[in-house]
């Protein structure tokens, strides 16, 4: 069960009993197992052994922490075995699956942890030891057995040279992304509406060229209604338009949980155009197995929330005005990123779903960058960040 069908009342009752019974704090977006399996610690002998059959996705997201601090600092872990998310453990749950033992007893100095993943818990398709205090440092435990630690905490990562934002989200696509035909069609003002890229799906190639306009090029153009105006100046400045929200408002589309925080319900968020945007769920590309695709976006066009935009920094938009060739040269840079890079940083789920937060595609290292700027636009280093915001008991 989900944090979302939890009910506030049961949380904070939940919240208590694990806190009672372990010290541990749990977020309010955490799933029901997470409670379950912290409320259990006091069934458990001393010495005692415990095998769990959870979600995977404890291990990648922020409210994993204190389920991970728990496995590390109350108990000792002993064996995290994941299976292939395409190899769904049940019929009727699209969910990643995971095998977790350990024994209730504090870790000694020196401990590690088996990981294991893919095949079965006794035949697995990898497995690797892995130290405690290692995982300590780890803000995703699903990187193992596959790879090692995380890489060197000097190398530059993406959110060093770019900020990176959701698109936006429209509070109702099919009412407020139209096309060109049916603004025609409706006689509705132009200047209410800004370009939008479709979804990825819908963009054969990764690079949209621009028109002389400014819009995209491309045979299926979409435009965003994005107006600021009261709804008493648009009826007396553009009826077709106030026509049209009154359409909306009779299908209730202004009583929807983003738009009636929205002043004028109508307006959008500020998402200005990004040359450069990420996908943000991907199964893996056809044409080259990729799950993520980076988009080179030569127009004035914002995007939805299906894409990440990344907004060059102070120090890469001057590189950038300085070499216009630039912006292209890291979009053909990062598409040529290894899978694994980005996989790491993202989580998956059940049926091998991937996705990708904005933090997530931050921490993706890209010291490849680097060699493309001048030595005066160095970037600062990062500070090291520990997921689990407490240094491991063996320090």
């Amino acid at each position: 069960m989900r944090h979302h069908h939890i009910q506030s009342s049961r949380k904070v009752r939940l919240k208590k009993v694990v806190s009672d019974a372990t010290g541990v704090e749990v977020s309010g977006l955490a799933g029901l197992y997470c409670y379950f399996l912290a409320i259990s610690h006091t069934w458990l002998r001393q010495g005692g052994l415990a095998a769990w059959l959870i979600p995977s996705e404890f291990m990648d997201v922020n409210y994993g922490a204190a389920i991970k601090r728990y496995l590390l600092g109350d108990v000792t872990l002993l064996h995290v075995h994941r299976f292939a998310p395409s190899d769904l453990q049940f019929g009727d749950a699209l969910v990643s699956s995971s095998i977790v033992w350990f024994r209730k007893a504090k870790p000694k100095p020196d401990h590690s942890v088996r990981f294991s993943f893919g095949g079965s818990l006794l035949q697995p398709e990898n497995e690797r030891d892995v130290s405690a205090d290692s995982l300590w440092q780890e803000k995703k435990w699903t990187r193992h057995p596959m790879n090692s630690v995380s890489c060197d905490l000097d190398e530059p990562i993406l959110s060093d040279y770019f900020q990176i934002k959701r698109g936006l989200a429209t509070g109702d696509n099919k009412f407020f992304i139209l096309s060109a035909e049916e603004i025609h069609r409706r006689g509705l003002p132009g200047d209410a509406f800004q370009a939008i890229l479709p979804s990825p799906r819908h963009l054969q190639d990764d690079e949209v060229l621009v028109d002389k306009t400014g819009n995209p090029k491309l045979k299926h153009r979409l435009f965003l209604l994005n107006c600021s105006l009261e709804e008493e100046r648009i009826k007396t400045d553009s009826p077709s338009l106030w026509k049209y929200l009154e359409e909306g408002k009779s299908k209730g589309v202004h009583e929807r949980y983003i738009c009636r925080h929205r002043s004028p319900w109508y307006s959008q968020e500020n998402r200005p155009p990004a040359n450069i945007l990420c996908t943000y769920l991907g199964r893996g590309d056809k044409r080259n197995g990729r799950p993520f695709r980076f988009i080179f976006n030569a127009s004035k066009a914002t995007a939805a929330n299906v894409y990440l935009m990344l907004y060059p920094r102070e120090n890469m938009l001057r590189a950038m005005r300085e070499d216009p060739t630039l912006g292209r040269q890291v979009w053909r840079l990062l598409n040529d990123l290894c899978p694994s890079a980005l996989l790491n940083e993202g989580r998956v789920y059940g049926g091998g779903l991937h996705k990708l937060e904005p933090k997530e595609l931050g921490n993706v290292s890209i010291g490849r960058i680097a060699e493309l700027l001048p030595p005066s636009f160095a970037v600062r280093r990062r500070q090291q960040a520990r997921l689990l915001d407490v240094e491991s008991p063996q320090r």
